[in-house]
């Protein structure tokens, strides 16, 4: 996998939605590197993580605070990349999850997609919060069946 310039979106709720590119980075040191300027215009900044999915949260756990939202699949609060996405493919491919039921292939979201509609996005708080919930769901769910 070569360097990939991707486009993200990013926007506090009530403002106008900012565009901007970034730089997908494969195999930093067995992990990958999500390499952008912000603020915008700003210095360049690295996040690293085992996948693109972290590399993703690691970016959000900057820009939450001060309000920003990325609009993209991968900041969904029911979106996360299987343990075989992220190791096959970096999780550059995640999974929309339904609340206790198993994900389906045909739930497979590239995970900088980007999202029309910032109520539809989440913290990094929230997502952990649903997949918490997912889980527990999906274990009761399956001790009775």
């Amino acid at each position: 996998m070569e360097p990939e310039i991707i486009q993200l979106y990013v926007q506090r709720p009530g403002t106008q939605g900012v565009s901007f590119q970034a730089m997908v980075v494969p195999s930093i040191q067995d992990g990958y590197r999500l390499a952008i300027t912000w603020p915008l215009g700003g210095e360049e900044l690295h996040f690293d993580g085992i996948d693109l999915y972290e590399c993703l949260r690691a970016f959000r756990r900057v820009i939450e605070p001060d309000g920003f939202r990325v609009l993209c699949q991968g900041a969904r609060p029911n979106v996360a990349p299987s343990a075989m996405s992220s190791d096959m493919s970096g999780a550059r491919r995640s999974y929309v999850f339904t609340l206790g039921e198993p994900a389906l292939t045909k739930d497979l979201v590239d995970t900088f997609d980007p999202v029309a509609d910032i109520a539809l996005v989440g913290t990094v708080e929230e997502q952990d919060e649903f997949m918490r919930r997912h889980w527990e769901e999906f274990k009761k769910r399956a001790s009775t069946r």
